[in-house]
């Protein structure tokens, strides 16, 4: 890769990033599309974001990522915020037009995607139950929700963020059936078409699963959004005992496709950025 003074400047805005292979897909694509452009992590404590957000004005980069814990605080910063991030209430990416600073969502549509291609999976009448309602989580509901899940159990430690996003969510999808779950007993003995783990739990070493499968009566597929490491506790215990599964590889690669082309109108080389990123 050559680097000039006419080198585009992306990024990705996190907490931490270190971890990240979204550099590996993303400067994989510019270099088959021959564009001449960079992408890099930055990591950003949650009290510098206001900072890295005007940095992006200043520095003129032309587009960056969002991820945990950012999501939801850097809409305040922004000039524009698309409708699908506002309804799913968190922006993944943002996209510099002139010297606007545009918010968008990208998640719910690699999440789906990656459903449907990798998994071959449809939500269509299927029963979910996401653990997380941060602004992962939030993308996924709404994901399901569209595609026409039947019901969307949420639990998260925060019992109060769980109820917010079931309210959130009931503004828009009066069909479906949405519950707000606070302890993990209260799921005993149900089943389950899908269960995602939409939390950081799996990322350390030393943590366990985010939740014990034992406890459902049935689950047929275990999707967890954390691709690094590759196979997290719940994703080790899912395979010991017998259920599909998947990380959230899948996910990276199809959102971090989306918002390639936010940036760059032009569409990327996906399987140069599954190749890259080791999928």
């Amino acid at each position: 890769m050559k680097i000039d003074a006419n080198t585009q400047l992306y990024g990705l805005l996190g907490y931490p990033v270190r971890h990240s292979k979204s550099p590996n897909m993303h400067n994989a694509a510019f270099k088959k599309l021959g564009i001449n452009a960079v992408y890099l992590c930055f990591e950003v404590p949650p009290d510098h974001l206001k900072k890295a957000i005007d940095a992006i004005r200043g520095l003129d980069i032309r587009g960056v990522n969002v991820t945990i814990p950012h999501k939801q605080a850097v809409m305040k910063y922004l000039d524009e915020i698309t409708d699908a991030a506002r309804r799913i209430g968190a922006v993944n990416t943002i996209v510099k037009r002139g010297n606007k600073l545009i918010g968008t969502n990208t998640d719910a549509e690699g999440f789906m995607r990656d459903l449907r291609d990798s998994c071959r999976f449809s939500a269509k009448n299927k029963r979910c139950l996401i653990i997380g309602a941060g602004g992962g989580a939030r993308a996924v509901c709404f994901g399901l929700a569209d595609a026409g899940a039947k019901l969307i159990c949420i639990k998260d430690k925060d019992p109060s963020k769980a109820r917010k996003l079931t309210r959130d969510l009931r503004r828009h999808y009066l069909a479906l059936e949405i519950k707000a779950i606070s302890r993990d007993d209260a799921l005993k003995g149900m089943d389950f078409d899908l269960v995602v783990n939409a939390t950081p739990v799996g990322m350390k070493p030393g943590d366990g699963p985010v939740i014990d499968l034992k406890i459902f009566q049935r689950v047929s597929l275990v999707y967890d959004l954390i691709y690094n490491p590759k196979v997290t506790p719940l994703l080790k215990q899912a395979k010991k005992i017998g259920i599909e599964c998947a990380n959230g590889l899948g996910m990276l690669v199809r959102q971090g496709a989306v918002s390639f082309k936010h940036w760059t109108k032009q569409d990327p080389p996906l399987d140069v950025m599954f190749q890259a990123v080791g999928k």
